[in-house]
């Protein structure tokens, strides 16, 4: 039995490259309709970190996990920074 599987084009996948505050850099090779949480839970497997204590941001903005590729607008050779989470920033008395 064989699979019915079209063969990878390459013209379909594009670089996404994802930068760490050290610097370091992970690229991915990925079609426009993967949904981007699946980047990010690779990503942080990689990188020995907990997804819920990390932001990717892209231009800025954080990115929605639920989002493919194609619906943040990300393209061949874009970068999103992956930032620590905090909480606060309110003042003191």
């Amino acid at each position: 039995m064989s699979e019915n599987r079209s063969p990878v084009d390459e013209t379909t996948t594009i670089e996404i490259h994802v930068q760490s505050q050290d610097g370091s850099i992970i690229i991915f090779n990925v079609s426009p309709d993967t949904i981007i949480k699946k980047i990010f839970m690779i990503y942080c497997k990689k990188k020995q970190m907990d997804y819920k204590t990390v932001r990717f941001l892209f231009d800025g903005k954080r990115a929605s996990p639920t989002k493919t590729i194609d619906e943040i607008g990300l393209k061949n050779g874009d970068q999103i920074v992956v930032v620590l989470h905090q909480d606060g920033g309110g003042f003191t008395n």
